[in-house]
């Protein structure tokens, strides 16, 4: 009996580290399917509009800033760039199609950990740079912009490596 109860803890402990492991990988590949929407719109928006008119998130490129003021600049950049895309309609169908409901609401795209996606219409020391001059970031699991350890990148979910 005692066995029994001992192999049955020990699958139980790794039916939960596997269910984890899913999970963690489940969101990591929602945000990169979010961010490959995001940029491939944004790439054709550019193309037939010219550049989105956003304002900077972070301003002076060398100015240091702090997570709280990142993320209110995010969260307003990302209501706006929802408001653009939705301004035509065959793009925001595009970047937004197949989106679940925690991670598009109509008026902000969110990561699968409710972080806002921020747009960086420019590069930026602390949050990251691209070769294209602007890219979308994911704050990650922490929700933290700052920390670039779990943050995603659009230019990284098409294998574009930064110089």
């Amino acid at each position: 009996m005692l066995v029994t109860v001992a192999v049955l803890v020990i699958v139980l402990g790794l039916m939960v580290s596997l269910a984890r492991y899913v999970r963690r990988r489940s969101a990591e590949d929602l945000t990169r399917r979010v961010l490959v929407n995001l940029h491939t719109a944004t790439l054709q928006y550019t193309r037939q509009f010219g550049p989105l008119n956003l304002p900077p998130v972070a301003g002076d490129a060398d100015k240091p800033l702090d997570e709280a003021t990142l993320r209110d600049r995010a969260e307003a950049n990302n209501r706006r760039f929802v408001q653009i895309m939705r301004g035509h309609r065959e793009l925001s169908a595009k970047a937004f199609r197949d989106l679940p409901l925690p991670v598009y609401d109509d008026a902000t795209v969110r990561d699968a950990w409710g972080a806002p996606i921020l747009f960086m219409p420019g590069m930026h020391k602390q949050v990251g740079q691209s070769p294209d001059g602007w890219f979308f970031v994911s704050a990650g699991p922490d929700r933290l912009y700052l920390t670039r350890d779990d943050n995603q990148y659009s230019y990284e979910a098409f294998g574009v490596e930064v110089r």
